[in-house]
């Protein structure tokens, strides 16, 4: 099995090595189970794709439970599908997802999901479309095997991107700022599905922020955070929203809307649906650099989960670096690949009997202050090892070394949140490091292996384990 995941992720990475310049496809998705024998009864996603050959789209999605009493239960991986025109608005859908995750005390076993589906796209306007058809799901050491009905919305967004062969492109929707976030969750007398009272809970995470121009007031964003302390180890949230502020620049205050889905650590967030209200001030520190900071109210659709959530953002501004349009040049690199978790005598929370080394899927986005220095975001999700629920995500810096024409090495050192499956982390705050060769098969394209280390941040014993890293690397450019 495990082979069989690293060969299709090689493929589809070389795939999206050669892929030139795009709309990405953003798709909100919500599969319906024939089967409501488990607590388990529907699915939601928010994926991205782009296509990669004539009809052939690639993407990374995130499933989350919508429907049911399963809220916590989180599944990432990727998705290829290929489209067939059928008319001058209709296209036919045909494509697989495999992926890994867990949670809700769902998944027993390994985590693993498989997902196929069948489907038509019919395209409202011109970057609109809407999408219906059926589904099989299969998620490993679970119960779950059911056939659905999907429903979904997409979008279809012009991004100022290239690749480092064909230089930048001008134009479209750009990322306007990158924000680690810290927040606290305090809950409002609120009981864990255990029916203990829920305390407070710290969260870290990450934002990403978008917009029409760097000096457009509204923005859009995609922000996702995980448990660290207190409370709620193995909680983790994914919203996406909208902003508005006062002004473009300087001293100025924002409000903010968002929903999305969230869950874990025994908090009670019904089938996973939350919202959220809030606002702040921005400060001013230096250029391209701010400090926000905050209140935000969130709350569960269902469930019993209402918190107030005081927060503070470090936002790195692009579009600072040139007065001319889409001038700000800024360097990326994205990898995909597995890790291998080797369990240590107290990896596993005590009276848990699963032994084995789970094996993840593994993300990582990094982007390059300097030539060799990166700020580097990973997630990663099991697939294997008798941890289902088991994810972990963390930021951190890295610094890479060309040796020869073919031959780098990277070295990364990682804060984040990580949880869920059996796995004691003692609190949720973990600390990694790794190092890694890197073959390049050409400019754009690298194959990669590591090897690493992972402890808790706080107490001793716990999850130590050695962490072994394969997979591969593509790089390309923004334009800001």
């Amino acid at each position: 099995m495990i082979r069989r995941s690293l060969s299709t992720l090689a493929a589809l990475c070389g795939l999206a090595a050669t892929a030139q310049a795009e709309p990405i496809e953003f798709r909100y998705g919500l599969d319906v189970f024939e089967d409501r024998s488990t607590i388990l009864e529907g699915l939601q996603s928010i994926g991205a794709f782009r296509e990669i050959g004539p009809g052939l789209h690639f993407g990374h999605v995130l499933y989350s439970a919508a429907l049911g009493d399963a809220g916590g239960l989180y599944i990432g991986g990727f998705e290829l599908h290929k489209r067939v025109s059928v008319g001058p608005r209709t296209e036919l859908e045909f494509g697989g997802f495999i992926g890994g995750g867990g949670g809700a005390a769902l998944v027993a076993g390994d985590g693993l999901m498989t997902r196929f589906h069948a489907g038509v796209k019919y395209r409202l306007t011109d970057t609109l479309a809407a999408n219906a058809g059926i589904a099989h799901i299969e998620i490993s050491g679970s119960p779950v095997s059911s056939s659905a009905l999907y429903f979904g919305v997409s979008r279809d967004v012009e991004f100022a991107f290239g690749t480092p062969s064909s230089g930048p492109a001008g134009g479209g929707r750009t990322l306007v700022a990158v924000k680690p976030v810290i927040k606290q969750y305090l809950p409002r007398g609120n009981l864990q599905r255990s029916g203990t009272p829920l305390q407070d809970m710290t969260l870290v995470g990450f934002e990403a922020t978008f917009a029409s121009s760097p000096e457009a007031r509204l923005q859009s964003f995609i922000q996702t955070t995980g448990a660290v302390a207190g409370d709620g180890e193995g909680f983790a949230d994914i919203q996406g929203g909208l902003r508005w502020s006062t002004a473009a620049r300087g001293l100025r205050a924002f409000g903010e809307v968002a929903a999305g889905f969230g869950g874990g650590g025994d908090v009670d967030t019904g089938g996973g649906v939350i919202g959220t209200v809030g606002g702040g001030v921005v400060v001013p520190i230096a250029r391209g650099f701010e400090i926000e900071a905050g209140a935000q109210y969130t709350a569960a659709l269902e469930g019993d989960f209402q918190a107030v959530a005081p927060f503070l953002r470090a936002s790195l501004r692009f579009g600072e670096r040139s007065s001319a349009p889409y001038g700000d040049i800024r360097n990326w690199q994205l990898s995909l690949g597995i890790t291998s978790q080797q369990a240590n005598d107290t990896y596993r929370n005590p009276g848990v009997v699963q032994d084995a080394s789970p094996v993840l899927t593994e993300s990582s986005l990094d982007l390059f202050l300097t030539d060799r220095t990166y700020l580097t975001g990973n997630a990663q999700t099991v697939i294997d090892g008798d941890a289902g629920g088991y994810a972990l995500g963390a930021l951190g810096l890295g610094y890479q070394v060309q040796l020869t024409n073919r031959w780098g090495l990277a070295i990364e050192g990682l804060v984040g949140a990580a949880g869920g499956g059996g796995v004691d982390t003692n609190g949720g705050l973990v600390g990694l490091v790794k190092l890694e060769a890197d073959y390049w098969v050409k400019d754009n394209l690298a194959i990669s292996a590591g090897v690493g280390h992972m402890r808790p941040l706080r107490g001793s014993g716990g999850a130590q384990p050695t962490t072994l890293h394969l997979g591969f690397k593509t790089r390309f450019t923004t334009s800001h």
